[in-house]
């Protein structure tokens, strides 16, 4: 059975890494909904989101995106390097 399409494009899967404000709060990484790891600082909180989308990219086939909050609350799209299953 053919992926669900109804809006014109393929399933993905978006990872998030919201900005933490606190000097004692955890830095956490989430996978839509699903919080998928706390980091003590947000390098690496960034190294394991990096991980992750090569990793979901090369066995799940799906693209994977990026988005990061900055501290005034805006959110982007990281550049993550090119790549099976990646998307910047």
């Amino acid at each position: 059975m053919p992926p669900d399409t109804r809006d014109g494009r393929l399933p993905h899967t978006t990872l998030y890494l919201p900005f933490t404000a606190s000097p004692r709060g955890s830095w956490n990484v989430r996978r839509n909904a699903d919080l998928v790891g706390q980091f003590a600082t947000r390098d690496e909180a960034m190294r394991h989101a990096l991980s992750l989308v090569e990793s979901i990219g090369a066995h799940v086939g799906e693209p994977v995106e990026l988005k990061v909050e900055d501290e005034d609350g805006t959110w982007h799209l990281a550049e993550v390097p090119e790549g099976p299953g990646r998307r910047i």
